[in-house]
């Protein structure tokens, strides 16, 4: 979380001076007003990402659950993660799932399919819902005089779009991994079933 917090500081002086130095629009407002609707701008977009989140939490799970295939990944995609190195950094991207009682930073119960299952469905929101913070972080053009959206609003936006991306890269990653974990375990409880029927 600490390095998220970073980037987006850094990426709000980055987008004040840049306004400020090349006399953008916003500049009129003086350094503390650029500063000011820099500010305001991503505090907008991290709500918006946080309305996002709340209204995709309410749709029924069973859309999320293991197995749907919506969410499979293949293996043309599966070489995309790694090709990018999702595996070196996927470990530092901030993990929010104590929102929802849930933690996806390490498998904590690799036997349990209940668990594996929580997990994929927990995974598949979260692709949902940084696709969707992804996709709609430009909305944000419409809090501000269409003169800022160059230099303030669409860079805010860009910046989110970047660091919505980051998650659902990982999480995409991680699901192949926990749906074949899945599958082992079915298989291992199917034959406990059946050895223990003989």
């Amino acid at each position: 979380m600490l390095l998220y917090a970073v980037i987006i500081l850094i990426c709000m002086a980055l987008i004040s001076a840049a306004n400020i130095v090349l006399a953008l629009p916003a500049s009129s407002l003086g350094a503390l007003g650029v500063i000011g609707i820099v500010t305001l701008s991503t505090v907008a977009v991290i709500a918006l990402d946080g309305v996002v989140a709340f209204a995709v939490r309410r749709l029924p799970e069973r859309w999320f659950r293991q197995g749907r295939p919506a969410f499979s990944v293949s293996r043309r995609e599966c070489r995309l993660w790694r090709a990018l190195g999702v595996r070196v950094w996927k470990d530092r991207i901030p993990e929010l799932g104590q929102f929802t009682n849930f933690r996806k930073n390490k498998v904590y119960e690799p036997q349990n399919n209940e668990y594996i299952a929580r997990f994929i469905l927990e995974c598949n929101y979260g692709v949902v819902i940084h696709f969707l913070n992804a996709l709609l972080g430009p909305l944000i053009i419409f809090i501000c005089p269409l003169d800022y959206a160059l230099g303030v609003t669409l860079p805010v936006a860009a910046v989110n779009f970047v660091l919505s991306l980051l998650p659902l890269f990982a999480l995409r990653y991680n699901t192949p991994k926990l749906e074949a974990l899945y599958k082992i375990n079915a298989r291992r409880e199917k034959k406990e079933k059946q050895g223990n029927k003989a």
